[in-house]
């Protein structure tokens, strides 16, 4: 009898499933409303008590859609689905990766939307990044893309995997690009990841470009090369994307240096980039901000990198010796750019940037593979930093300075405060769920709160 229970549960979700590719059909034949086919689908999923955005109906649909019934209404209903949190915006540019990108000169039209459908989700990570099934969402981003095969990674660490997940795009618009140009097999140096190692090129993909007159097949080929080029662009400049892909150049110089040499390449041969907007000498200029840090900071660059910071009461705070070491400082940089963007508020508005900082923070923490003390010290002194920069500036009487201390007692401090209640709220929810006192609410207190403390103290211990 209890073997009965999970046999009954699959069935009920594939009929759930099932159903929904049914009213997902008649959407199609109808060219339905897509907003109306959304509707009714989180309708369907709410009543049977499905978590979304669903990791599963992503994969579902994807594979449902490609290569059998792709066309125009297809694409709308994953936009809408992606937008609407039915499913994971991630996953699914991951799913479509892997069957679009290395037939786009057989589906060029489907290429194009897949790029638009990049810039659309790849840039606002910050707002995918607090789904309540985020480890299954990017368990299923690394099984997808083969990350942990490919960058050797042990644990599915979901902030890792982000990090992953967006080098991994980027490099396989790289790849495209390059091998559009005529560029990417002619070095013997270059050795393609992804477009020679698609896991579904079985996948029987059907040739539009029959349908279409030669002179609008390579018309449309060149414009996607444009976009895709526009797109590389864009991860570079980004916020976000920059400080991740920052992260992959300290962390994983192997896979750094062949993305770097593929990037020279693009940036010194490509045609299409000398007549585009952002040309040769903005690609390598972006590059180069990568390496050192972001060009805005290189006067204050040895600044961020001091061990030494003078708190707002004249102390001073020592970060050297053993515990760590002259480079510790450097581990936490990316804090220092974010905090000097927050503070300027035509780069971050006010309003997402403890959102994007807490993001950071987490990413951090798993990279470097810090103890959350460390974490919180990491943060507190980039806060500081930023203070002791600004009233050392010799720019004249700046009102910045009461700025930069509303700063570190606010957004600093809520970015605390979201990390710890993030871990005592899944505690909470884990004892209540409990055999013992079920439903009951308890107070629980978590490690992190212990390692703030601690920070705290650390933080106090190093004053002079």
């Amino acid at each position: 009898m209890a073997s009965a229970v999970p046999a009954q549960t699959i069935d009920a979700d594939e009929l759930l499933l099932c159903s929904i590719l049914h009213r997902t059909d008649f959407a199609l034949q109808t060219n339905s409303n897509p907003n109306v086919w959304a509707e009714e689908i989180t309708s369907m999923l709410h009543s049977s008590a499905v978590t979304l955005p669903s990791v599963e109906l992503a994969r579902r649909l994807v594979s449902h859609f490609f290569w059998n019934c792709h066309g125009p209404t297809a694409w709308k209903i994953l936009d809408v689905a992606a937008s609407r949190n039915i499913i994971p915006p991630l996953l699914l540019l991951a799913l479509l990766s892997t069957r679009i990108v290395y037939c786009r000169r057989l589906q060029p039209i489907a290429y194009k939307l897949y790029l638009e459908l990049v810039k659309l989700h790849a840039f606002t990570l910050e707002t995918h990044f607090n789904s309540p099934n985020n480890q299954m969402i990017m368990e299923s981003i690394d099984d997808v893309l083969k990350l942990s095969q490919i960058y050797g990674q042990k644990d599915c660490e979901p902030r890792v995997v982000l990090v992953e997940f967006v080098f991994s795009i980027l490099s396989q618009l790289l790849e495209a690009s390059l091998d559009d140009e005529r560029l990417l097999y002619n070095i013997p140096e270059i050795k393609p990841r992804w477009l020679s190692n698609s896991h579904d090129m079985d996948i029987d993909v059907p040739d539009c470009n029959n349908r279409m007159h030669r002179e609008q097949k390579e018309w449309l080929m060149r414009e996607n090369t444009k976009l895709a080029i526009e797109i590389i662009v864009e991860f570079l400049q980004n916020k976000m994307t920059s400080r991740l892909l920052s992260l992959v150049h300290r962390n994983m110089p192997l896979h750094w240096g062949s993305f770097n040499y593929q990037m020279q390449l693009l940036a010194s041969n490509s045609s299409l980039l000398r007549n585009l907007k952002h040309n040769a000498n903005t690609l390598l200029s972006l590059m180069e901000n990568i390496r050192v840090g972001i060009s805005h900071e290189r006067n204050t660059k040895s600044k961020l990198e001091s061990n030494v910071v003078v708190t707002p009461t004249g102390s001073q705070i020592s970060f050297a010796g053993q515990s760590y070491g002259s480079s510790w400082s450097s581990l936490w940089l990316p804090i220092d750019l974010i905090l000097e963007d927050a503070l300027d508020g035509g780069q971050v508005a006010a309003f997402s940037a403890i959102e994007i900082i807490t993001c950071l923070v987490k990413l951090l923490h798993s990279v470097n593979g810090s103890k959350w003390k460390n974490t919180f010290l990491g943060l507190w002194t980039a806060a500081l930093r930023l203070v002791q920069r600004e009233r050392d500036s010799k720019a004249g009487p700046i009102p910045r300075l009461d700025t930069c201390m509303c700063l570190l007692l606010s957004i600093t401090t809520h970015v605390v405060a979201n990390i710890d209640e993030e871990e005592e709220s899944e505690l909470i929810e884990e004892a209540e769920r409990g055999p013992s006192n079920p439903g009951k609410s308890k107070q629980v207190l978590g490690k992190r709160r212990g390692e703030l403390i601690t920070s705290l103290l650390l933080l106090d211990l190093k004053k002079d």
